[in-house]
């Protein structure tokens, strides 16, 4: 910050208190969307200094990837997820998340502290842009969007991206696929049957505020980002989807799991040890949506599967007549 701050003032003349009132403009300005470092950068990209080029590199949401630092990406909001408070280390916090979408694909936001407080000015279908953000794998093997501490957000007023509807519905028809065309990191939908459970039940526990797993250190369990937590439980389900064209490792962590299932997520973890108790999947067919990732073990493709739906027959119908239209 202090560095930004003399750069504007050996640049421009201006003294030191006019610099500090304009910043401080700048983040009022926009309402608190940004840190005081990001609105300096803005600041000091209005006046005319190439502080923020490295922060500029533009990004599309389908082609991001875990671990790229120092860019920048424009979406609409899609959902947002209530802010939650948490405690680590005798430090009260709040975390909130939401997704974006642009033409290409999609991604989780998570906010920490401060920056979550932005959600309360923001609602789905509005366009944004996140600069001076960076990447990090979640615990689903997904990238994961965070804005650093020179970065910030800010509203799009005219934005030339499609609404969140349009985006939906490009997705839908464009996104299915047979799974011998599924390509390493991409998203798809496909229709498929549950061919193979695999029938080892992986149960861990993660972190009640961001969801990672913990770490059993000295009879306690520790989270990375808020140190020792009372863990809550989670599981991951896995098997094999075939669909006439090929087959493919699918992998349902939490949620998705217990929609497989059929289940609730409190039924799912409390049948442990029972889980595929009473469970008949094997054969149905059903509508699997993720993405594809490379199984660094296995050097071999696997689908990570984030919504499961029953098939829709009518919907299905529609795909075919739109698809063959399409090809006329």
């Amino acid at each position: 910050m202090e560095d930004i701050i003399q750069k504007i003032i050996s640049t421009t003349g201006m003294d030191r208190t006019a610099v500090e009132k304009r910043i401080e403009e700048k983040q009022m300005e926009l309402s608190g969307l940004v840190s005081k470092e990001g609105a300096a950068y803005i600041v000091a990209k209005e006046l005319g200094l190439d502080l923020v080029k490295a922060l500029r590199k533009t990004v599309e949401l389908g082609k991001i990837t875990a671990g790229i630092t120092n860019i920048s990406v424009r979406g609409r909001i899609e959902r947002i997820f209530e802010p939650r408070e948490f405690e680590s280390k005798g430090r009260k916090g709040i975390v909130a998340s939401m997704i974006i979408a642009d033409a290409s694909g999609r991604i989780r936001i998570t906010l920490w502290d401060q920056q979550a407080e932005v959600v309360k000015n923001l609602e789905p279908g509005i366009a944004i842009e996140i600069f001076g953000a960076y990447t990090k794998e979640n615990n689903r093997g997904e990238a994961e969007l965070r804005i650093g501490r020179r970065g910030g957000l800010k509203v799009i007023e005219d934005s030339t991206l499609p609404s969140v509807e349009e985006m939906g519905k490009n997705k839908q028809e464009s996104g299915r696929a047979s799974i011998a065309e599924l390509n390493e990191g991409n998203f798809y939908d496909v229709r498929a049957s549950m061919v193979q459970l695999f029938e080892t039940e992986i149960f861990y526990d993660v972190c009640p505020t961001c969801g990672s797993r913990t770490k059993l250190e000295g009879g306690k369990h520790t989270c990375p980002k808020h140190g020792p937590v009372t863990p809550k439980q989670t599981f991951v389900v896995s098997g094999v989807i075939d669909d006439g064209s090929g087959n493919i490792r699918a992998v349902f962590f939490r949620e998705a799991g217990a929609k497989l299932l059929d289940m609730d997520m409190e039924a799912a973890v409390a049948k442990k040890g029972h889980l595929y108790e009473d469970v008949n999947i094997i054969g149905k067919e059903f509508v699997f949506r993720g993405k594809v990732r490379k199984n660094k073990m296995f050097s071999r493709k696997e689908f990570i599967v984030n919504d499961v739906e029953n098939v829709d027959l009518r919907k299905e119908i529609e795909l075919q007549i739109n698809a063959f239209g399409s090809n006329q």
